[in-house]
């Protein structure tokens, strides 16, 4: 009796831990969290009204507050409590400060399209209408699972389904509501007043491709944000004001570096301009370039070029090292004076604490790549910035190579062309600096 009570005892001890060990594995597939959003001021479009949003917390629930801005003071006009459970992604209020819409869901357990409040109205008497992801997009009376997913993105916690351009437009009298549906590349609109789903006909769809790329011509491709959803926007409609604008981001000056070594990959320094590749991939759709998907960093360019290489340095680096620094100096430029102006083209890459963290460790000849290049010719100059103190950095020169620095001392000149790759380039960064620029 007591050996099988032991034995049931046992069994249940395994059981126990087998328990612990599911719900730990649950909790780090879930690890994707947000914190709650922030108290935050919207602005109606003519900047004269304010809806301030203070976030759910465990005793409250989420708040709408709207005000009316007049000079330096705020007259409060309506309020009203949210349906979120922790706060809207964003908010969007009309110019006669009378009609708020909240977007998305933003909390900490989840974010984007979850909850019964992805899109919801609001007016002073409280809630209009809300939807829940699945409502708009008809799931599963209209569409299947396959199709649903096709409209949307999920990551651990979140699900996005719609990105600017998102507009409060007044149209024959009525005040809509629309959102560029971005996977599924069409228009959702609503009626603010009631808060129904409108039926959309061409003179709208025209009407607010237009709008879209207005806002994508003035502010979208100025924000960070909204940056590359605005070029992708732009690139659907192929007008000449549009391909100027996508054309001047081939010359996008925010180059960053990364190293890869991890996974079983081979080490190798390579930086990339996102925005010029976008462009790049843009341009090539719109005049019917053949493309394929590449992953990186082996990505595939038409309008501008690539380099790929090895610097040759005098030992291999180690993480506290200080910078690598790799810039293509176009060929007019004074070789003796090229440290006074920062090169469009650079990799710079800071060997700071954890920078090898998990990756192979390079030798001293280190692979690298430079992507997304303006066709012309450059010479290549490299600069080991291994002591204290630092000159070089991302983005910035103080000023020349000092004593226990490496640097390059050839001149080596390349031709870079649209639509090619240069391969095999050698720089040899061994130089050592003992009285400044040697």
């Amino acid at each position: 009796m007591e050996e099988a009570g032991a034995k049931r005892a046992k069994e249940m001890k395994k059981i126990l831990v087998l328990l612990f060990v599911v719900t730990v594995s649950v909790k780090a597939a879930y690890a994707d969290t947000w914190s709650c959003p922030p108290e935050k001021d919207y602005f109606s479009d003519n900047k004269l009204f304010v809806a301030h949003v203070t976030a759910a917390k465990e005793e409250t629930k989420a708040k709408l507050e709207v005000f009316e801005i007049d000079g330096p003071e705020r007259k409060p006009l309506w309020q009203c409590t949210l349906g979120n459970e922790g706060g809207p992604g964003d908010v969007f209020i009309s110019d006669d400060g009378k009609h708020v819409v909240t977007v998305n869901e933003c909390n900490r357990r989840v974010h984007g399209g979850f909850g019964d409040y992805v899109v919801a109205f609001y007016n002073e008497k409280g809630i209009i209408k809300n939807y829940s992801l699945e409502q708009i997009l008809r799931y599963p009376e209209d569409i299947d699972e396959q199709e649903f997913k096709k409209l949307t993105r999920r990551s651990v916690s979140g699900r996005s389904w719609g990105s600017q351009p998102i507009l409060l437009d007044e149209y024959n009298g009525e005040l809509y509501f629309c959102v560029w549906l971005r996977y599924g590349e069409r228009w959702l609109a609503w009626e603010v007043n009631t808060g129904n789903e409108v039926r959309i006909n061409d003179k709208m769809v025209e009407r607010w491709n237009e709008k879209g790329c207005l806002w994508a011509r003035e502010a979208g491709v100025k924000s960070k944000k909204y940056c590359k959803l605005a070029l992708q926007f732009l690139g659907r409609f192929q007008k000449p004001e549009n391909r100027k604008i996508i054309e001047s981001f081939l010359n996008d000056k925010d180059f960053s570096a990364w190293y890869r070594g991890r996974f079983g990959n081979p080490p190798l320094f390579y930086c990339r301009s996102s925005n010029r590749a976008l462009a790049d991939h843009i341009l090539a759709e719109w005049d019917g370039i053949p493309t394929k998907k590449s992953k990186l960093p082996d990505e595939e360019y038409h309008y501008l070029g690539s380099v790929k290489g090895v610097i040759k340095l005098s030992e291999p680096p180690k993480e506290e090292n200080g910078w690598i620094c790799i810039y293509l100096i176009p060929g007019t430029t004074n070789k003796g004076k090229w440290y006074l102006e920062v090169p469009v083209h650079q990799l710079t890459a800071y060997l700071g604490k954890y920078y090898f963290h998990n990756c192979q460790l390079p030798g001293s000849d280190v692979p690298f790549t430079i992507q997304g290049i303006t066709p012309g010719e450059y010479w290549i100059k490299a600069v080991w910035d291994k002591d204290k103190p630092h000159n070089f950095g991302d983005n910035y020169i103080k000023g020349p190579p000092q004593a226990g620095d490496y640097e390059s001392v050839e001149s080596l000149t390349i031709t870079v062309k649209a639509g090619e790759t240069i391969e095999n380039v050698i720089i040899d960064c061994t130089h050592k600096v003992t009285n400044g620029t040697d």
